[in-house]
């Protein structure tokens, strides 16, 4: 060997080895071929550190990328991926391959063509050499920051959502859910009296008072729910989640979450003030059939045997949350219209921050525009608006995963009750998603493609 030749590293050398290995060994069945390649494959990824890459803050995730020890073997190792999965596509084994296989083989294209575009903009960064900059002030303020929010946009989006498109539809829905809010004002006897409506909902009718606990509401709930799911889903032996309050207060400003190993959906005070309908909502996307049922339906439901090493695609699962949010009167909840508007006040926050997204990390609008725009669309919420403004600054394209993921969701289902008429049932629509455990946006349709009945 040269001098000047590379020498293969033992990670390297064990990836080549994986990966020929598939085109060269001789298996008892065509489709263990498959299953070699998407173990070699599952195998490597962990190790070259890709399963636990993604971080929220955009200057922490681009230095993780610029950071990486393993650049090299990475770049390697998508090349001869790309090879090996380019091979099996031309090979007639692609027709005898599972459902599974089929939808796993193109999640790792999807991979594939995500680290590729990811390495080859660092590269195009660091020829920049010293003018190469990340600014502390947002990514349109950064080196390449339009190309660095092209890559956050596919990694957290899992798709190839341009700028106008997204912002396009930011706008259609924020409009609807300004429809359905200005709908529940009327209901509730307020119609064209915005300031009254506003100081009535800020009023301590809906808070828990000091001292008490929306536990036995939750719990409450929670068993409405569990009465209505076969009307929406197939029976099955999942339980629903513990309920517990959350000790981390202020330290984790959020209302409610899930700990999927624990089984557990904690509401959280962390603030002054608990609002009461804000009950339905969260539970709805936290517990059953958001977050919980999401994730445990993928285990005891599992239509892959073994699933990729990509535990959570934030598009998909958020997506998810957001959408069962809609399925509230279905599933015995929204019985006031307070509970129902406390959804659309953040389906409000949802619709804005894609518009929001776009506009501070792609049009590069300045802080005192974004607060402009907050301002003429949801003067209701005007607390949220500083808030939302740093997260999606800060924060770039992970916001927009709610939205994004709830629209591609209801828009399948559409298609779907179109396709089969007066078969459609929306209880195998949702196995359909769900049982395949997470995936890309850009292959979700694929799944009813494959699941067909």
């Amino acid at each position: 060997m040269k001098k000047t030749q590379t020498i293969l590293t033992p990670l390297l050398l064990c990836l080549f080895t994986g990966l020929t290995s598939v085109a060269t060994n001789s298996f008892a069945n065509e489709t263990d071929r498959i299953d070699q390649f998407i173990a070699n494959y599952s195998k490597t990824y962990v190790r070259l550190g890709l399963d636990g890459e993604m971080d929220l803050s955009y200057q922490k995730q681009i230095k993780l990328f610029l950071e990486s020890k393993t650049l090299p073997q990475q770049t390697a190792f998508f090349q001869q991926l790309k090879k090996q999965s380019t091979a099996i596509k031309q090979s007639p084994v692609l027709k005898q391959a599972s459902s599974c296989q089929a939808l796993q083989l193109q999640q790792i294209d999807f991979e594939i063509e995500l680290h590729q575009e990811k390495l080859a903009l660092i590269k195009r960064y660091q020829a920049l050499g010293t003018q190469a900059h990340i600014s502390d002030q947002g990514l349109a303020k950064s080196s390449l920051g339009k190309a660095w929010y092209a890559l956050l946009r596919k990694a957290w989006l899992t798709t190839d959502s341009q700028p106008e498109q997204l912002m396009e539809m930011g706008k259609s829905e924020l409009k609807h859910a300004q429809e359905r809010y200005l709908s529940l004002q009327t209901r509730m006897g307020y119609a064209g009296r915005d300031t009254e409506f506003f100081s009535y909902l800020q009023s301590a009718a809906f808070d828990y008072p000091d001292g008490s606990t929306p536990q036995a509401d939750y719990e409450h709930r929670q068993a409405i729910i569990e009465q209505h799911m076969t009307t929406l889903f197939f029976p099955n032996s999942i339980h629903a989640p513990h309920i517990k309050a959350s000790t981390q207060g202020a330290a984790l400003p959020v209302d409610g979450y899930y700990e999927p190993e624990e089984k557990t959906f904690y509401f959280n005070r962390s603030k002054s003030h608990y609002q009461r309908r804000d009950i339905d909502w969260l539970l709805l996307h936290e517990s059953t059939p958001g977050h919980h049922y999401q994730s445990r339906y993928a285990i005891e439901q599992a239509a892959c045997p073994t699933p990729l090493p990509h535990g959570f695609y934030s598009a998909y699962a958020e997506g998810w949350g957001a959408y069962v949010e809609t399925l509230g009167k279905e599933l015995g909840l929204f019985q006031q219209d307070a509970d129902e508007l406390g959804a659309v006040e953040w389906d409000l926050v949802r619709s804005i921050r894609v518009i929001l997204d776009v506009g501070i990390n792609y049009l590069a609008w300045s802080e005192q525009d974004a607060k402009d725009f907050w301002q003429t669309q949801l003067p209701m919420l005007p607390a949220l608006a500083d808030r939302e403004i740093k997260r999606v600054r800060n924060w770039p394209a992970q916001a927009i995963t709610y939205k994004l993921g709830a629209v591609k969701f209801r828009q399948l289902r559409e298609a779907e009750q179109q396709r089969l008429g007066k078969n459609f049932d929306l209880r195998q629509f949702h196995h359909s998603m769900l049982k395949f455990g997470p995936l890309p946006i850009a292959i979700l349709d694929q799944v009813l493609v494959r699941d067909t009945p």
